[in-house]
């Protein structure tokens, strides 16, 4: 999932974190046994998995204050928004 060999970009961590996410998915539901619609919503919870699975795709290992800071070609092209988030994204 990146080029990149660090250990919070590797294709491990994103397997740990998605099956974190379908595992917090799955207890989601108040004691009233409300699930606020996310355990009824297969979309919903599609697009929280694949988010987790894809969350860290080409990480430089860079929070986006430093990349901001120094003025990094991907904080440029995002306006300084979220630049490893959207660059995650658009790949």
């Amino acid at each position: 999932l990146t080029h990149f060999v660090l250990p919070m970009s590797s294709f491990e961590h994103a397997s740990h974190v998605t099956q974190s996410v379908a595992k917090l998915l799955s207890r989601i539901v108040a004691a009233d046994g409300n699930s606020f619609g996310i355990s009824s919503d297969p979309m919903t919870q599609f697009a929280c998995v694949f988010s987790a699975l894809i969350h860290d795709v080409d990480h430089t290992g860079l929070p986006n204050a430093i990349l901001v800071k120094q003025q990094a070609d991907v904080a440029k092209i995002y306006r300084n928004k979220s630049p490893a988030e959207q660059n995650s994204l658009e790949l």
